[in-house]
């Protein structure tokens, strides 16, 4: 079971489940991610929410917004087991909300509907793995998707269409 242990490299492709209205949100080639998996977690130094932060305050404001976040950290705990054949191990993995804490500059405040300027945003963003992840001993292949399932912009509920991240990682250690 420890063999699923090390660290991967690949891509991020976001899938959205509603017809694209922008231009310009396309990522065919995928987002390039890196992760390592120890014992038992799956850990991400730097989640990539620039796709997701963009969906939510938009293309003109996401860039001050993404800076303003950083990097982001994501740790998801999983429950490995082999597959019948032995063959590769599966995954089940166990979500956390991954949450964003957004401090703007005090001269500049985002674009929303102008009731009240706080200078904090909290957005809490609810993650599901529906199905397991799975390692495949052919390549060292790692394979799994997220669904984002509900957003919550400080406390409120925020409409987001249903959001798909498909991340294929092969290990690099």
């Amino acid at each position: 079971m420890t063999d699923v242990v090390g660290k991967y490299t690949g891509t991020m492709e976001t899938i959205v489940v509603a017809p694209a209205t922008e231009e310009g949100e396309e990522t065919p080639g995928g987002t390039t991610v890196t992760a390592e998996v120890t014992k038992d977690e799956v850990v991400f130094e730097k989640f990539p929410v620039a796709e997701l932060i963009t969906s939510i305050v938009g293309e003109e404001a996401a860039s001050g917004i993404i800076e303003a976040v950083g990097d982001v950290s994501y740790k998801m705990k999983y429950t490995p087991a082999f597959n019948d054949d032995k063959t590769a191990i599966n995954m089940a993995l166990t979500t956390e909300p991954l949450v964003l804490e957004i401090n703007f500059p005090t001269e500049e405040t985002a674009e929303g509907e102008g009731e009240e300027e706080a200078p904090d945003l909290k957005v809490e963003v609810t993650v599901a793995a529906s199905e397991a992840a799975t390692f495949a001993y052919t390549g060292d292949k790692l394979a799994f998707k997220l669904q984002v399932t509900a957003v919550k912009v400080n406390g409120e509920p925020f409409e987001l269409p249903v959001t798909t991240f498909s991340f294929d990682l092969a290990k690099t250690k």
